[in-house]
């Protein structure tokens, strides 16, 4: 899927999401002039009475990959072929052992009045990075008032740079499945009065331990956070390693627990 600069790409309701499947790449190569949009057709259409709170008018977008997860069927290993896993909200297959696996390019990116709770189990983020490899490239990326996460990566390696990520309603940054990519230069900015932890992590549930762990690496981050909530949340074994990066606002900087725990230091 090749999108030309200053394109708008348009959701009606919150069951439309855009997905790229396994073996596909989106080539989305927005410039600072004329970046690519994906939004809502109120947005569009000049309907929204409150561009400020208003969230969850489509779905958002879902890039499936073949990296490495560790959320496996029941016989196999994590990190390898066999290791697959069906997305949330029915968006797709995505895994395996294609660690430089390549889902194309976004540069210049705005997602926004995306997600969407389809029931208790399954939600829509702005972005879901699903078993993404490192070859791809995220260069210069917003999620703006997302009903759900900002973004979410379930496992995989891909990495981004210069994210902004503000006015989400859930977890702004999120990860799971034992993705292992990095984040240079992230804004994380939550409204004062909503949106839950600035970041969320976990290696799995039910299985802290499993392999490949969660171990992303982010530099120059600065969170400026709900009074409610925690700045950052580490769980399920994650591990992270953070530099040069501020944290404000939020009732507590960073709270670690269970296996995670373990992980501090190493």
């Amino acid at each position: 899927l090749d999108i030309q600069s200053g394109t708008e790409i348009v959701g009606d309701d919150p069951v439309d999401f855009l997905v790229i499947s396994r073996g596909s790449q989106i080539l989305a190569r927005g410039t600072q002039n004329a970046p690519i949009t994906f939004t809502a057709a109120d947005d569009i259409l000049g309907n929204i009475a409150n561009p400020t709170t208003t969230q969850g008018l489509w779905g958002g977008l879902v890039i499936n990959g073949n990296a490495p997860i560790n959320d496996c069927p029941e016989g196999q290993v994590g990190g390898t072929e066999g290791c697959t896993k069906e997305g949330e909200a029915n968006s797709g297959t995505f895994g395996g052992a294609i660690a430089d696996d390549n889902s194309g390019r976004l540069n210049y990116v705005v997602v926004k009045f995306a997600g969407s709770n389809v029931d208790p189990e399954n939600q829509l983020n702005g972005i879901a990075f699903q078993g993404v490899g490192s070859a791809t490239e995220v260069d210069f990326v917003q999620v703006h008032n997302n009903l759900d996460d900002g973004i979410e990566f379930f496992g995989g390696t891909v990495n981004a740079k210069h994210v902004v990520l503000t006015g989400n309603a859930d977890d702004s940054l999120d990860w799971t499945d034992g993705w292992q990519g990095r984040i240079q230069y992230l804004v994380i900015d939550q409204a004062a009065d909503q949106g839950d932890n600035g970041i969320e992590a976990d290696n799995r549930e039910g299985n802290e331990g499993a392999l490949p762990r969660s171990l992303p690496k982010i530099a120059n981050m600065t969170i400026t956070g709900n009074p409610a909530e925690r700045g950052i949340r580490l769980r399920r074994g994650t591990g992270l390693e953070l530099y040069n990066s501020v944290v404000s606002g939020n009732a507590d900087c960073i709270q670690v627990s269970g296996d995670s725990l373990n992980q501090l230091g190493t």
